[in-house]
């Protein structure tokens, strides 16, 4: 008899163990399953940086998080989706043009981490094939808005075809102070530049809006140095409060990759150079 106890005694604190053991594996994969975390990131983007996002959605959404892509058909757009919290992040812009947004609107947006890729500006002409071909009182088209008309007006100037007001950072055709050669610069929406190039002796835009206007971006007859600078390069922008996400830090990640180098050799042209 006292041997069936001591058996039935052994016996019950074995299943208590068990039990013990199955309770702490159980609470440990909930604990597991808690961090994952599973969440929906929108970005904001355009037409011009939309196959780069498109590019890094596979590995960004390994994780278990998805990447949802938002395009919008203007440069203004994305940056009041993300002050207003429709958004999670902006992919589609330089910091001059950052800088000169914040000022302008009185917003806090931010860079996030540093540069991903650069493009160029050049100048498309479909009437002349170098820029000592440009006779006196040629009309030359710009883009109309401060950051991009300034980086446009600077290349014009960097050849020698005007003189812009010094310490400007971003000018505009008031800024010309000395135009010898009284040359016609006309503003215009940017994605019209290359459309208009009939209409004008030249014009000034991005590489990147060359190529998606089906112009190979290489045939510009003049380019500034961006590519060596560097400065106009595009960055992921967030709100001021997520300078640290790490959903933010993980898109990032995920567009310096093979996957989005090789995008960029395959749908940009030369257009966009990946700086990673």
């Amino acid at each position: 008899m006292k041997k069936r106890k001591i058996a039935l005694l052994g016996l019950l604190l074995i299943l208590s163990i068990s039990l013990a053991a199955c309770g702490s594996k159980t609470q440990s994969t909930t604990s597991n399953s808690s961090t994952k975390s599973n969440k929906t990131y929108t970005v904001a983007t355009t037409a011009l940086f939309k196959d780069i996002l498109v590019a890094a959605q596979p590995d960004f959404e390994k994780s278990g998080n998805k990447l949802v892509i938002k395009v919008f058909d203007d440069a203004i757009t994305p940056n009041v989706a993300l002050k207003e919290g429709s958004v999670d992040a902006t992919f589609h812009q330089n910091e001059p043009y950052l800088i000169t947004y914040n000022k302008q609107k009185g917003t806090d947006l931010i860079k996030f981490d540093k540069g991903l890729v650069t493009t160029f500006y050049g100048v498309y002409s479909t009437k002349i094939k170098s820029l000592n071909e440009l006779k006196d009182g040629a009309k030359i088209s710009v883009p109309n808005d401060a950051s991009n008309e300034g980086r446009a007006l600077k290349l014009l100037e960097s050849k020698g075809l005007i003189k812009l007001k010094a310490g400007v950072a971003s000018p505009t055709k008031i800024d010309i102070v000395e135009n010898r050669r009284n040359l016609q610069i006309v503003e215009m929406d940017g994605w019209s530049i290359i459309k208009a190039l009939p209409d004008v002796d030249c014009g000034v835009t991005s590489s990147s809006v060359a190529v998606k206007c089906n112009i190979d971006p290489k045939s510009a007859i003049a380019i500034d140095d961006s590519l060596k600078t560097r400065k106009y390069s595009i960055i992921l922008v967030v709100n001021k409060d997520k300078s640290k996400d790490p959903l933010a830090k993980l898109l990032q990640d995920s567009i310096r990759t093979k996957n989005v180098k090789k995008a960029l050799q395959e749908k940009y042209k030369g257009a966009m150079v990946p700086l990673f």
